[in-house]
């Protein structure tokens, strides 16, 4: 009908001034990136909620001036089962799997970390390559538990799937970690770097040589920035990445890697503050974007 639109990404009347959201490609297609959503949190030892954060992202996301060089396409939501994890996590890698087989990059929006996961198992099905595991996070995620279900053990997960894969986090606070976990870590062959190392000049050297020409999984928790300007998250860490250090350190990572996987984790809209970490994030995803065509 005249005068109405269904869906508004500007308000501004300037062709030239083209946003993300007016790219997208429909639901499935093939595109140099593809955009899935993982709305579940039903491993969440803290404040839940994350199972909300792929419709806040995307919000900022697709209203983020198109920056050209790429065709990408928002494949939608997994549907989740609620209290069913086993299922919901097949469900997950599943998408993945196929998105993978559509795209050159494939942009995860959880959730909390458990999707990441489910989508380095789909990685590890998807190619036959050596494949890496790099992920941006205040805490080790290697706990060992005696009963129920947490998001800290995803990267004691990621090494049962491939005891191969070199794997690394990125932003450790000893201060907000268990001191076991460290041991744990050192034990699965897990590298940690704290947010200092992490700073120094040398680090994208180092983390060359860990990651080689491997086919690299960047994972990014929200909880890896300080929460002064990431406040929207499951598990809050003083002392991390300002806003600027973080975008800095995914697109110097991005563009020197190329990660056929790109996951946005942990991000909780009902503890954000006008919506600063969401937009955050979705800058962070804007970012970790290395496709450019001429």
């Amino acid at each position: 009908m005249q005068h109405l639109k269904s869906k508004r990404y500007k308000f501004i009347a300037d062709p030239g001034d083209v946003r993300l959201g007016e790219r997208l490609g429909s639901d499935g297609s093939r595109a140099d990136v593809v955009i899935v959503g993982a709305p579940w949190d039903g491993a969440v030892g803290t404040r839940p909620g994350s199972r909300l954060a792929p419709s806040k992202i995307r919000q900022s996301l697709f209203t983020a001036p198109y920056q050209g060089g790429f065709t990408i396409s928002d494949w939608g939501d997994v549907n989740t089962v609620v209290g069913d994890h086993e299922e919901t996590w097949r469900r997950v890698s599943s998408a993945c799997i196929e998105a993978l087989s559509s795209s050159s990059e494939l942009l995860l929006i959880g959730g909390d970390s458990t999707v990441s996961y489910c989508a380095f198992k789909a990685l590890r099905n998807h190619t036959q390559s050596k494949i890496a595991y790099v992920s941006l996070d205040a805490h080790p995620d290697v706990r060992s538990i005696s009963e129920g279900l947490t998001s800290g053990q995803v990267v004691r997960w990621v090494r049962e799937v491939d005891k191969q894969a070199s794997t690394c986090v990125v932003g450790i606070r000893r201060h907000s970690n268990a001191p076991y976990l460290f041991n744990e870590a050192e034990s699965l062959g897990v590298k940690l770097y704290d947010v200092e190392e992490a700073l120094e000049p040398a680090f994208l050297g180092e983390l060359e040589n860990l990651v080689g020409n491997a086919t690299l999984h960047l994972s990014i928790n929200m909880d890896v920035v300080d929460p002064a300007f990431a406040p929207g998250v499951n598990s809050p860490s003083p002392g991390g990445f300002t806003s600027r250090e973080v975008i800095g350190l995914v697109e110097k990572i991005a563009k020197r890697f190329k990660p056929r996987i790109v996951d946005l984790v942990e991000y909780t809209p009902a503890y954000d503050l006008g919506d600063i970490t969401a937009m955050l994030g979705a800058t962070l995803l804007a970012k970790s974007i290395w496709i450019q065509k001429v």
